[in-house]
């Protein structure tokens, strides 16, 4: 995928003529009648601007190109409009979707010749509301100045999101590589996740009345099954034995399912599936996104979930809603009760990740049901007194919430795969069977404001508390303990290769950085002789000082240098000195996770690169690392061969490309 993007810069940067054309023609198709309805030009767009950050593209150029396809593509709708009128009521697709044009006409009767600008921005009118205009019979003059103003204001609304992303993605490939390919799959996830949501939303609102009475006539025909049904979708029917027969039976056959499932496939593709998707997840951990996992999957850790579920309670008993109450209830001790019975009934193992005693099962993950049930609850209570357009904005919310922590639980390495799935259908036939209850057996309330209220600020109070006491402590929990291995000394210094890495392990197949430096010793006793030539530990990028990468006129001394990431793991050690206001040298080295024998001497694996200032579209200004890395390195091993620096502290071995240093032991 990197090289993938690498050519099209590469295409890009040798035909910036062609790279406008299709600017020219994305952004005429994106407002050409019917075609900008199958043209996805908001992704095109943001793909445009993301290249933009990058530098392939000019800013102005592109501007220029974007607005001069939108207004084509605007004027000719208006165009067939203007010239066909009523025809186009009788001309396909209008003929066959009607509605489409319909509400055109209801939008530009509602904002008149505003419309025209206005409708730039809403998708679902998007496409058809030039021709509307010209239809209805819209003074040309009119139409143009609403055009050209309109178009002047979309293209860059449209080429901002993707500048912007294409900046991070800029500042993260400095830091590491499979950080930029996570902050793009989570992107992709939390869109893919809206979508879906909008999308179910929208296709099953329309029938839900008609799935619930095929249940009840369901019930009607299996008398004996059917109370269960009939519990939940019958006003009348007293539901209390029916909720509690169908918590038993969801928990039974979804572990009878899983049993047979398990035996089924043991070995198989499902259990491949898993062990791949771990690999690849460990594959892209970083120090800062290991922040976010355990951020994210303490929103369904106890300290975090029992105050909001007694919370809720509270809520629901002031307001006077024992209903409510009882139904929350059903909710909680579903979440708490059944993975702790499906653990120890099925006893699948975790993964060796993370330690866990023995006794701590894997399917189902906890932290999922628990999200999936509440937050998914909590979002179909409140999104009951919603207007129905709006309701997809609390399914939506829970549903980030819900990703959120599934995704946390797989990139932490405490489940599998199989066994977040499973939690996320079973909670999900939970909260469905709870809220067809509840709205079948409950009258609508008023209380659903406070009650989200209430949501927010115990969920906020708890996560607060919780992050500021025990962040560090459930960070360290999470972090898998490293392999430490053994090599002599003395083979250590006389090989001619090892098992070390040559290179950062950033991502797969891809050599980023050479790791050609590596240090037997304390790193103080190194900071300290290296001190002596001028270097000194170097600032790195934290909150305190972030905000200097927006300063585009600081000088290159004093901006933050970036860390970088090894296997998972910033630096230990970042020292730099700068001989040159244009350029500075930057040593890195990182744990190798090797003890030499037999005295149990640390190793340190890194290296030493130049760095220069950069900027990205004159917003941010950042140290940019160098891919020459063999010129600093020649610098370095003179200046630690003078006399008077190598004796009597340190030693130096060159092997082809690579630096040993070990400090000379005192007589």
């Amino acid at each position: 995928m990197t090289e993938l993007f690498q050519q099209i810069l590469d295409w890009v940067t040798l035909h910036p003529l062609w790279a406008g054309m299709v600017i020219f023609v994305v952004a005429m198709s994106e407002s050409l009648a019917i075609i900008g309805l199958l043209v996805p030009g908001v992704v095109i767009m943001f793909g445009i601007g993301a290249l933009i950050a990058t530098g392939a593209i000019p800013f102005w150029s592109a501007m220029g190109w974007a607005v001069a396809g939108a207004v084509v593509g605007d004027g000719l709708s208006f165009w067939l409009g203007y010239h066909y009128r009523d025809r186009l009521q009788h001309t396909w697709p209008f003929s066959k979707h009607p509605h489409t044009l319909d509400r055109g006409v209801r939008f530009f009767h509602k904002y008149g010749g505003k419309s025209v600008a206005f409708g730039r921005f809403f998708g679902p009118v998007r496409a058809v509301i030039p021709l509307v205009a010209g239809m209805l019979g819209m003074s040309t003059r009119r139409f143009l100045v609403a055009n050209i103003l309109s178009a002047l204001a979309w293209a860059p609304a449209y080429l901002l999101p993707g500048m912007v992303f294409g900046a991070s993605l800029e500042l993260a490939s400095e830091v590491a590589l499979r950080l930029v390919t996570l902050i793009v799959l989570l992107a992709a996830l939390i869109w893919f996740a809206l979508w879906a949501i909008k999308l179910v939303f929208r296709l099953i609102q329309p029938h839900s009345s008609a799935i619930i009475q095929s249940l009840l006539n369901w019930s009607e025909i299996h008398p004996k099954l059917g109370a269960i049904a009939a519990a939940l979708a019958d006003r009348d029917h007293p539901e209390a034995k029916g909720l509690s027969i169908l918590a038993t039976l969801l928990v039974v056959t979804t572990g009878l399912t899983v049993l047979i499932f398990g035996a089924v496939l043991q070995g198989g593709a499902l259990t491949g599936v898993d062990q791949t998707l771990l690999l690849a997840l460990q594959s892209l951990r970083t120090p800062w996104t290991d922040h976010l996992m355990v951020s994210l999957t303490r929103l369904a850790d106890a300290e975090v979930i029992y105050p909001l579920m007694i919370a809720v309670l509270l809520y629901f008993l002031w307001q006077r809603h024992p209903r409510s109450a009882v139904y929350w209830l059903a909710a909680a001790a579903f979440a708490i009760a059944v993975p702790p019975l499906l653990k120890y009934a099925l006893q699948i193992p975790r993964p060796d990740i993370i330690p866990y005693p023995e006794t701590s099962y894997s399917f189902p993950s906890g932290h999922t049901l628990k999200a999936m049930v509440l937050y998914g609850y909590l979002s179909v209570v409140i999104a009951w007194s919603v207007a129905e357009k709006w309701r997809w904005i609390p399914y939506s919310s829970a549903g980030l919430i819900i990703l959120g922590v599934a995704v946390s639980r797989l990139y932490l390495g405490v489940h599998w795969l199989s066994d977040v799935l499973a939690s996320l259908t079973l909670g999900l036939a939970w909260v469905a069977s709870l809220g067809i209850a509840y709205r079948r057996h409950s009258i609508p309330e008023t209380h659903l404001r406070g009650l989200a209220i209430t949501l927010l600020l115990a969920l906020s109070l708890s996560m607060i508390t919780e992050s500021t006491l025990h962040h560090r402590l459930k960070l360290a929990h999470y972090t898998p303990a490293p392999l430490v291995s053994e090599i002599a000394a003395d083979a250590w210094w006389q090989a001619d290769k090892t098992d070390l890495p040559d290179s950062r392990l950033d991502t797969r197949n891809r050599q980023n950085h050479p790791l050609n430096i590596q240090y037997a010793g304390s790193l103080e006793t190194l900071a300290r002789v290296l001190g002596e030539q001028g270097w000194h530990p170097a600032q790195l990028l934290d909150w305190s000082n972030a905000l200097r990468l927006l300063a585009t006129r600081l000088p290159l001394a004093e901006l933050p240098i970036l860390p970088q990431v090894h296997d998972g793991l910033h630096e230990s050690l970042v020292l730099e000195k700068s001989d040159d206001p244009n350029s500075r040298q930057v040593l890195r080295l990182w744990p190798a996770h090797v003890t030499l024998t037999p005295v149990g001497t640390p190793l340190w694996i890194g290296n030493i690169s130049d760095q220069t200032r950069s900027e990205i579209l004159g917003m941010i200004a950042f140290a940019r690392t160098e891919p020459a890395f063999q010129q600093p390195l020649e610098r370095l091993v003179d200046a630690l061969s003078r006399p008077e620096v190598l004796q009597p502290q340190l030693e130096l071995n060159r092997r082809d490309n690579r630096l040993l240093i070990r400090p000379i032991p005192k007589p």
